[in-house]
């Protein structure tokens, strides 16, 4: 469970240093409005998903990660980036394949952080986990979450139905098309 690393954050292995974060993130309006229902989390559900964190790296030896300022200036999280084994099957995507995905706190909101972020969980979902697929789920009015699946090289795949009756946009990116980017 190694720490990645990029010029401006450190992304450590999800653990319990994360949870009082976890909850404050999540309960956040503005970070809610686009996870599943869009309400925020109260503080039992964001435990609760705190401990499927924690046991998905058990399981799998890759997960959720925490996102730091490298220069250490902001001591608290600034946000999540995950790689999850995808939860719910979704027309047209074919297992094993794993999920990717991003929080940031809203102050650090335009910086670029959850595309540099988000970068190095792609590479070190093809490098160190032998993805042959990466795919990401997010709500069309979620704009932002939209650019940095473009930003990082995935393509949209199609539209499909969350699990509380929300619209939802895939997005993939296959290891061959990564791979011809690194390339080139």
């Amino acid at each position: 469970m190694r720490t990645l690393t990029t010029e401006r954050l450190v992304l450590p292995p999800w653990d319990d240093r994360f949870e009082e974060d976890l909850c404050r993130l999540s309960a956040d309006p503005r970070i809610a409005r686009y996870l599943g229902d869009g309400r925020p989390w109260d503080r039992a559900r964001a435990l609760t998903r705190h401990r499927e964190v924690l046991a998905h790296w058990v399981e799998h030896g890759f997960g959720w990660r925490g996102i730091l300022l490298r220069d250490g200036g902001d001591e608290r999280t600034l946000g999540v980036a995950a790689l999850n084994r995808l939860r719910r099957s979704v027309p047209g995507i074919e297992e094993p394949v794993i999920e990717i995905g991003w929080w940031v706190d809203p102050r650090y909101w335009g910086m670029g952080l959850a595309t540099e972020a988000a970068a190095a969980l792609r590479d070190e979902a093809f490098t160190d986990h032998g993805a042959e697929r990466l795919v990401a789920l997010y709500q069309p009015a979620n704009h932002a979450s939209g650019n940095v699946m473009r930003k990082i090289g995935m393509s949209r795949h199609g539209d499909t139905t969350g699990p509380y009756g929300e619209a939802v946009r895939v997005y993939v990116l296959d290891r061959s098309d990564w791979a011809a980017a690194r390339c080139s």
